[in-house]
């Protein structure tokens, strides 16, 4: 995903945008018709062009608010902190514009700090949370001892496997970078091998999983080359900004499919940070 898209998909700024248009459109209203050669010249023609202003703001203000709504979307919206953005921005920016010769150029200069400071603790924040989806494994059948899985990589065809088992486990390469490399912007290389299957099983020393012989991997694995992941396996301690370079294997087991809803669907993600989470979507 692009930095573009990043920014568009954050509400506080969509909301700061909403306060600075709010601002404005409120100092509008206040101050005295605008022009002063019109107040004399064409009182009405001042009064206006106060109120042209003052509704294409507040119109403007309401797109923004639009925007914090249904660009990022309405479930990143649900926190009172962000009312209190949007308030505090209106009023600082009505301050702005209101006495802009006394504390004009001081409110602006902060104001480009503070946008500074938060864009840098946003990207640090979705640096550290953000997630890759690789693909995903929908089932279609289980059967006793027995699953039938699509796989749908993020990149290529679905494919359809029968595998012996009650746990389905991605077989993903992941090369994970430190900290300094993720805050940067760098998110985990994988390279996605395919699907194998474990079942429970009696031991003496109680029960364990087990791997079964049906394994599904790819023909052509989506993510970095073969060659590129030899490279940081044999390499990793000397490659600056690596943290580790690893299999993840990570055991889900599958959910029978109801009649309501005749299948299951669980979503790959692999951190920035490092790690691998088996979502179920439904």
């Amino acid at each position: 995903m692009g930095s573009e898209i990043l920014v568009l998909q954050n509400p506080h700024l969509w909301l700061v945008a909403a306060g600075l248009f709010s601002g404005a459109a409120v100092n509008r209203a206040v101050r005295p018709a605008a022009y002063p050669r019109w107040r004399a010249e064409d009182p009405q023609r001042a009064k206006t062009a106060k109120w042209t202003f003052f509704t294409l703001y507040l119109c403007l203000a309401v797109v923004a608010a639009l925007g914090a709504v249904f660009v990022p979307g309405a479930e990143k919206i649900l926190d009172i902190g962000l009312l209190y953005l949007f308030l505090g921005a209106t009023v600082f920016f009505f301050l702005v514009f209101r006495f802009k010769k006394s504390i004009g150029l001081l409110a602006v200069i902060l104001a480009i700090a503070l946008a500074g400071t938060v864009l840098a603790f946003l990207q640090s924040l979705n640096a550290f949370t953000g997630e890759t989806e690789i693909g995903q494994v929908k089932v279609l059948d289980v059967r006793e001892n027995r699953m039938k899985l699509e796989i749908l990589p993020a990149d290529g065809q679905s494919v359809i496997a029968w595998l012996d088992g009650s746990h389905f486990a991605p077989v993903v390469k992941v090369v994970i970078f430190d900290d300094y490399v993720v805050f940067l912007g760098a998110k985990s290389w994988y390279r996605f091998e395919g699907i194998t299957s474990f079942d429970m099983e009696q031991t003496d020393s109680g029960m364990k999983f087990r791997q079964q012989a049906t394994d599904f991997y790819f023909p052509s694995p989506t993510g970095i080359s073969a060659r590129v992941w030899d490279l940081y396996e044999r390499y990793d301690s000397r490659i600056p900004g690596v943290r580790t370079v690893q299999v993840e294997m990570d055991l889900k087991r599958v959910r029978v499919p109801r009649r309501s809803r005749e299948l299951s669907l669980y979503s790959l993600r692999i951190q920035n940070d490092g790690g691998l989470q088996i979502i179920e979507i439904y």
